[in-house]
Formats: C-alpha cells, structure tokens, sequence
C-alpha cells in the first residue's frame, strides 16, 4: 500500500528500522530488511546533496583545531578567508532543509503486530509504529 511520507519522516523511520534490525524473528527480520532496503534507496540520492564537499571537510578540520587551542582570531580569518566556501556549504544546507520536507509516495511493507519480537521496547516501538498493523 502507498504511503506517503516526508524525506525527513523517511530517515527518522529508517533509525527506528535500524533499532530494531538485529531483534529475533525470521518473518519480523524480513519486512525490517526489506522497509530498510526501500528506504535507502529513496534516500540514498539525499544523502549527495547533504555531503559536504572535501574542500569543507578540510577547513573544518582546520576550524576543528583552532577550537581545541581557543583561537578566535584564528577561526575568524580562517572563515573570511574562505567566505565563498562557507556561504556555499550554508546555501547547501538551506537546500537540503527543503529536500526534507518534500513528500514522497513510497511501498512499505506492514508489520503485523503479532510478528513483532517478545523483547520489543516501547521506544523500538515507537520507532517503527507507522509501519505496525
């Protein structure tokens, strides 16, 4: 059955999925695997755009250093110094803010509630409740 879901919806029911992955039960075991399988897939492309060039990655692993020693200044210049990188990496996020929240008609297989494993918890629960008949 199609259902629709946002992009960000998307990822928090993939954690739940996550959490529950390695739970005893081959029918439970199956659907788990095949929800987290779909999903990734949807998301898979989500997760290009939310990748931070090497360019970024290497000045905040500068930045990274200039806050363990407590330098501002240092931080500072570093970060006028790269202007267009850092206004390029904020741009990008703003982006993916709006990837999030767009809606997503996907095929999601239900678990019936009898499948689920005696050492569920509320909050496994509650990470996959959507999901759950």
């Amino acid at each position: 059955m199609q259902q629709k879901f946002t992009n960000q919806e998307l990822v928090t029911l993939l954690q739940g999925l996550y959490g529950v992955q390695n739970l005893k039960g081959i029918k439970f075991a199956l659907k788990v695997a095949r929800n987290i399988s779909v999903i990734k897939q949807i998301l898979e492309p989500i997760e290009d755009v939310a990748s931070p060039s090497q360019e970024f990655i290497e000045l905040s692993q500068k930045v990274g250093e200039l806050e363990k020693s407590k330098d501002t200044k240092g931080i500072k210049k570093l970060e006028k110094e790269n202007k267009k990188l850092v206004d390029d990496r904020k741009k990008q996020l703003a982006e993916l803010q709006e990837i999030m929240k767009e809606e997503t008609e996907i095929d999601l297989v239900k678990i019936e509630e009898g499948l689920l494993p005696e050492e569920i918890t509320a909050g496994q629960i509650n990470g996959i409740e959507t999901l759950i008949k």
